[in-house]
C-alpha cells in the first residue's frame, strides 16, 4: 500500500485581508486607548483634569500678551491665541504615540504580550493614540470657546473657511502622526526618560513652529529651522482657515494706518501652495516614520529591548 503525500495547506494573506485585520486592531486599540485614558476616574474629575492643563497654559499666554501689551488685544493677540489652542494637537499626538510605548511597556507591561499575538504593531501603535487625539481636539474646542467668551478673543464665524479648515486638519495630523511613530520608535529603544520625550520635543517646538511668534523676527538660523519643521505651515494653515485669511497686524507709521501680514515669510504662499507644503510634509512623515520604526523594532527585538523594564 502506497501512502500519498499531501502537501499542507498554506494560506497566504491576502491584501483584503490584511487591511481587514489592521482596521480590527485599529478599531480595538482605539477602544482601549480611550478606556486607558477615562476610565481612571470620575467624569467630572477627569473632564476638569483634561480641561485644567491647556487652560492654565492659554490663561499664562494671554497674561504675557496682556502685560507687554498693556492690555491692548490686537490682531496679534488672535494669532497667539488660535496659534495655542491648535498646538494642543501638536503636543497630544506626538507625546501621545511616544507614551503609548512606555505606557505597555512600564506600567502595563504588555507590549511583550502585544509583539507575541496576531495584533497588527503598526495599526495597535495609531489606535492607541486616538483617544489623546480626541481629547486634544476636544481641549482645543474649549480654548477657542473659552477665549470667544471671556478672554476678548475676535472670531467671526461666517468668515470660518470650513473646507480648508477640515483640508489642513486631515493632512496636518497625517505628518504630526509621523513625528510621533518616530518618537516612539526613539522610545522603544533609548534606555530612560521614554515618558518625557514626547513633551519636550512638542516644548522645543512650541519656539520654532510659529506657535507663539512668527519665524520672521527668528535669528538667520533659527528662522531656517522654523522653516523646516511641518508644525509650522500647518499652524499657518489653520490660523488662515479660522481667520478667513491670512492674518495681518494694524500699525501706525508717521501718522498712517499701515497693515501688514503677521508672518510676511508664510503669508507669501497661497492657500494651495500653503496645503502642498502640509500634504507633502506629510506623506514624507508618514512613509520616513513607517520605515524608521520598522528598523527600530527590528533592532529592539534583536537587542531584547521590548521587554525590557527601564525603571529607576
Amino acid at each position: 500500500m502506497i501512502e500519498t503525500a499531501t502537501k499542507p495547506n498554506i494560506s497566504v494573506s491576502e491584501p483584503g485581508s490584511v487591511w481587514r485585520e489592521n482596521l480590527r486592531t485599529f478599531r480595538i486599540a482605539s477602544w482601549l486607548g480611550w478606556q486607558v485614558e477615562s476610565n481612571w476616574a470620575d467624569p467630572f474629575v477627569f473632564f476638569i483634569f483634561t480641561i485644567l492643563r491647556p487652560m492654565a497654559s492659554a490663561l499664562i499666554v494671554v497674561v504675557m500678551y496682556n502685560v507687554i501689551a498693556g492690555g491692548n488685544k490686537g490682531n496679534y493677540f488672535s494669532y497667539l491665541f488660535i496659534s495655542n489652542a491648535f498646538f494642543v494637537l501638536v503636543t497630544q499626538t506626538m507625546a501621545g504615540l511616544a507614551w503609548t510605548i512606555f505606557d505597555d511597556r512600564e506600567n502595563y507591561k504588555m507590549l511583550k504580550y502585544i509583539y507575541t499575538s496576531p495584533a497588527r504593531k503598526f495599526a495597535y501603535l495609531i489606535g492607541r493614540a486616538v483617544g489623546k487625539v480626541g481629547i486634544g481636539l476636544f481641549t482645543v474646542i474649549i480654548l477657542l470657546l473659552t477665549g470667544i467668551l471671556f478672554l476678548g478673543l475676535h472670531i467671526d464665524w461666517a468668515r470660518v473657511e470650513w473646507g480648508w479648515l477640515l483640508a489642513y486638519f486631515v493632512t496636518g495630523m497625517l505628518g504630526l502622526g509621523g513625528l510621533g511613530i518616530i518618537l516612539a520608535g526613539v522610545a522603544l529603544v533609548i534606555a530612560r526618560h521614554g515618558a518625557s520625550i514626547g513633551e519636550v520635543t512638542a516644548g522645543m517646538l512650541l519656539l520654532f513652529c510659529g506657535a507663539l511668534f512668527p519665524p520672521d523676527v527668528l535669528p538667520a538660523g533659527l528662522k531656517q529651522v522654523s522653516l523646516a519643521l511641518p508644525p509650522t505651515y500647518w499652524l499657518e494653515g489653520m490660523r488662515r482657515a479660522v481667520n478667513g485669511g491670512i492674518m495681518t497686524n494694524i500699525s501706525t507709521v508717521n501718522g498712517q494706518t499701515v497693515t501688514a501680514p503677521i508672518s510676511p515669510f508664510l503669508a507669501q504662499f497661497s492657500d494651495w501652495q500653503l496645503l502642498g507644503i502640509v500634504t507633502g510634509s506629510g506623506i514624507l512623515c508618514a512613509i520616513g516614520s513607517f520605515l524608521f520604526y520598522r528598523w527600530v523594532e527590528n533592532q529592539a527585538k534583536e537587542r531584547g529591548m521590548i521587554d525590557r523594564l527601564t525603571g529607576y
